[in-house]
């Protein structure tokens, strides 16, 4: 009795350090996510898999997994009993508190022994990463004229105001608004010659975002208008969808972990583009290709190629006044700042819109 008592303990020993030795081995771990874009807020279905490919079991197994301050929750942790052979699915949920390109950390694996006396310890990577979009807001909630003359946001008036392209000069009729009269020409010849707009002209809009707040760029940026920027980009470019008018996307900002420099694409009106806008504004980071001086310098070169140009600036810096007047002679410019820096030095033919949260935080 006493033998097979012996036995059975010497047995149960040598089992566990099998268990625990070939613990770790054939054991698989990862985590699947339902899809990689989520809003701000939007429930996030984390499913772990964990599979074990060998005859022998896994008696004790805690896993921690760790997901970063910008979630819902930092971390979670679980425990299982795996059998041989078995393949494991959980299912968590999470969700995503601020907008960026976010990978989860990692995940740190326990395993005990059936007796308690042995720990050992894994470190797995996840390497799943999250692009959560900035903060869907409507236009009008965001900004307001900085002079109350240019009325109400419609970001069909930037556009239908004034949508005939000029052409050239033309012989007067009699049948022409006074106001079509191009007093330069008429003066120079002699005779009144009156403006020809070109009716073919699109209608298209290109919305650059610049995510330059200071000079240098990385010096005290302005984090909170940056941030306010690239929610109103989406706004805009949401609306300008919403109300069928082409729009392309620029910008001097990216992301460092997935792009060499800034962003260009024409206008457009498919789907697929704004979700590639929102896209990259979800994953935007603080890296600055360029200057918005030479930013502007390079959007000049295309500028024939759509009829107005939205400017989204965090701030102005006096730096850019002069360069932004210079841009604003060669068409139409809508300019949406969220600080009011240098604004009353921007030229008068500018649509000049301010950010609503500074408004409010001013006049408190």
């Amino acid at each position: 009795m006493l033998w097979g008592f012996f036995g059975m303990l010497i047995a149960i020993i040598v089992l566990n350090e099998v268990m625990f030795y070939f613990g770790e081995k054939k054991l698989s771990y990862g985590v699947q996510t339902d899809k990689n874009v989520y809003e701000i807020g939007e429930e996030i279905t984390l499913t772990p898999v964990i599979e074990n490919r060998k005859i022998l079991s896994i008696p004790f197994l805690n896993v921690t997994e760790y997901y970063g301050e910008k979630f819902s929750e930092s971390h979670h942790a679980y425990h299982l009993f795996v059998m041989p052979f078995q393949r494991s699915t959980l299912e968590h949920k999470i969700y995503g508190k601020e907008r960026g390109l976010h990978t989860l950390d990692g995940a740190a694996l326990k395993m005990t022994d059936l007796l308690g006396f042995q720990i050992k310890f894994l470190e797995k990577a996840l390497n799943q990463e999250l692009i959560i979009l900035p903060r869907k807001k409507n236009i009008r909630e965001l900004i307001l004229p900085f002079d109350s003359l240019h009325g109400a946001v419609s970001v069909k008036r930037w556009i239908v105001d004034d949508p005939l392209m000029l052409r050239g000069v033309r012989e007067y009729t009699g049948r022409e608004s006074q106001r079509y009269i191009h007093w330069p020409s008429s003066l120079k010849h002699h005779r009144i010659l009156v403006k020809q707009f070109d009716f073919t002209a699109d209608q298209s809009a290109m919305v650059f975002l610049s995510m330059e707040s200071s000079k240098p760029y990385w010096k005290d940026p302005d984090v909170e208008a940056l941030e306010e920027s690239i929610i109103a980009a989406r706004a805009v470019l949401e609306e300008l969808m919403k109300e069928k008018i082409p729009a392309g996307f620029s910008s001097n900002g990216y992301n460092a972990k997935t792009d060499n420099g800034g962003v260009s694409f024409p206008p457009g009106l498919s789907p697929k583009n704004l979700e590639k806008y929102t896209m990259l504004l979800g994953k935007m980071g603080g890296m600055v290709s360029d200057s918005l001086e030479n930013s502007l310098k390079k959007l000049s070169r295309n500028r024939s190629s759509f009829q107005v140009v939205v400017l989204i600036v965090p701030k102005v810096l006096k730096e850019h006044v002069l360069p932004i007047n210079e841009f604003s002679k060669n068409g139409k410019l809508v300019l949406i700042a969220m600080r009011e820096d240098h604004l009353t030095e921007i030229s008068r033919n500018v649509r000049i819109y301010k950010g609503r949260d500074f408004c409010a935080a001013d006049d408190t």
